[in-house]
């Protein structure tokens, strides 16, 4: 993480750019990584960078997109988008989760998931991710941040041996 992606990033959110229009550029430098190397490119004049831009992309990202070209930061443009998406959920209060599972949890177990963590972390707004891991045996595992929530069988058994290992 360097800190000019930083900067760019703080940029990016405060442009107050849709989220749809951010996430389309963002798909198409990642399905095209080409066309990050040419905007990229130093043998490339600014002029034919830019008007690659005004043909490609929305109305509001050119002038970011242009400016990044300008000051040469465009081999960072992965890296400031992947900060984007961190640092705009960090300023919306959107909180990210995973679920581990071994039973997929029905639509009310998840909005049950959700409920719990805006209550214990007070965010306006929920990410969760589910992911299926058959090696819970069974229940389930909740991950936040550095935090982890464990109502597995595996953690229970790992609970147990741990309590026996003492005595």
């Amino acid at each position: 993480m360097t800190q000019i992606a930083i900067n760019y990033t703080k940029v990016l959110y405060e442009l107050k750019i849709p989220d749809e229009i951010i996430l389309e550029t963002m798909e198409y430098f990642q399905n095209t990584p080409q066309l990050g190397n040419l905007l990229a490119s130093p043998v490339i004049p600014l002029k034919e960078k830019y008007a690659v831009i005004d043909k490609i992309f929305a109305d509001q990202m050119k002038n970011f997109l242009k400016m990044v070209c300008k000051k040469r930061r465009m081999r960072q443009i992965g890296e400031i988008f992947d900060k984007y998406q961190i640092y705009s959920r960090k300023r919306r209060k959107i909180l990210t989760a995973e679920l581990f599972y071994v039973t997929k949890p029905t639509a009310g177990q998840e909005e049950k998931f959700k409920a719990f963590l805006k209550r214990k972390y007070g965010c306006r707004g929920m990410e969760l991710s589910l992911h299926e891991d058959k090696a819970l045996i069974g229940g389930f595992v909740l991950c936040v941040g550095g935090r982890e929530f464990d109502w597995s069988i595996r953690g229970k058994l790992r609970q147990l041996r741990q309590t026996l290992i003492r005595r």
